[in-house]
């Protein structure tokens, strides 16, 4: 039985052996298990900036007034499409000249609310089908951060809205919509 502190040079070629035959080994296991082919770059630009564009020209109608479009899109490997956009359901309040009660505000901000959840909805519906760079199994989501300009009026507007779907699932009931404080 060899010393368990020997360090002779053929003892420590033998593992260094091993240890190189292993790294190799799992290696080439890793290629095999990772070899999924990603979709082409000029795929996911054209399919990230079309719904890019299609969510920017629905919150602008759904939203007057919002200002310049700002929905960012990204491709996440393994899950799928991903934009992201910021704004106000609501302008904020001016203090001079501002005629608007708080009810108004509610009343306004929860109309618009809708109104975005339902122009998403559709609009993944019958993009999503269109999209080359997804697979049948990845999602697609739409992340709308929501900037709370008038708290006191509005102090349960949820502060983000989650719209997902998965490629293979476009039917109405399988649109998951997510609403966090």
């Amino acid at each position: 039985m060899p010393h368990p502190f020997n360090c002779s040079p053929s003892d420590r070629n033998h593992r260094i052996d091993i240890m190189l035959k292993l790294g190799l080994c799992l290696l080439t296991m890793s290629a095999i298990a990772f070899g999924q082919v990603p979709p082409a770059v000029e795929k996911l630009n054209k399919d990230a900036v079309s719904l890019q564009n299609a969510v920017n020209d629905l919150i602008n109608v759904a939203i007057p007034g919002w200002g310049l479009p700002n929905a960012k899109g990204a491709y996440l490997e393994g899950y799928g499409l991903v934009v992201t956009l910021e704004g106000p359901l609501e302008s904020p309040r001016r203090p001079f000249g501002d005629v608007r009660t708080p009810a108004d505000i509610r009343t306004t901000a929860n109309q618009r609310h809708n109104e975005v959840i339902q122009k998403l909805s559709n609009l993944l519906k019958q993009k999503v089908p269109t999209l080359e760079s997804v697979s049948p199994t990845e999602s697609v989501a739409i992340i709308l951060n929501l900037v709370n300009t008038n708290p006191a009026d509005l102090p349960d507007l949820p502060s983000q809205i989650v719209v997902t779907v998965k490629k293979q699932d476009t039917a109405p009931d399988r649109i998951a919509i997510r609403e966090y404080k």
